[in-house]
């Protein structure tokens, strides 16, 4: 036997092709996939749902995956086309970044809020539509973030 099929003796089992899935994982992932998938769907939808009904969206729109992106975007006083961004890896942490910047700023929002929607952000949109935050109007994404009039200026 040559030095070189003594050293890959070892790792020869791990090559072989006879290796067996165990059927409850299969059954496990089959199902819990889908169901985790549904989950988030709707918590996210839940905490958006309030925040699409303070700026005068309709709440079954929180519930449509993209979708609830698009009109967030478009209640953030972004573009819409933004959307797109959440596809590209690292161009999706601006385009997020972005978004809770803007978020915050509509809501008459500071730095912290910001910060806070980036990093925990469904649990930030629950704070955001059940709270006592109200929709400033797009207008204000165009202050500094933290300095939106804490009056509504218009709606959507």
């Amino acid at each position: 036997m040559t030095p070189l099929l003594l050293a890959a003796g070892g790792m020869l089992p791990a090559l072989s092709s006879n290796t067996t899935t165990d059927p409850a994982f299969a059954a496990g992932a089959a199902i819990g996939g889908p169901l985790g998938f549904i989950l988030t769907i709707v918590i996210t939808g839940f905490a958006l749902k309030g925040i699409f009904a303070k700026a005068g969206r309709p709440a079954w729109a929180a519930f449509v995956p993209i979708y609830n992106y698009i009109v967030l975007f478009r209640i953030a006083g972004l573009s819409a086309w933004l959307v797109i961004l959440l596809f590209i890896p690292l161009l999706n942490l601006v385009a997020l970044v972005l978004l809770a910047i803007n978020v915050a700023k509509v809501f008459g929002k500071g730095v912290g809020t910001a910060i806070l929607l980036f990093l925990f952000a469904v649990i930030m949109y629950f704070v955001l539509s059940y709270g006592s935050a109200r929709y400033l109007g797009r207008e204000a994404a165009q202050r500094p973030l933290g300095s939106a009039p804490r009056t509504p200026t218009g709606a959507y």
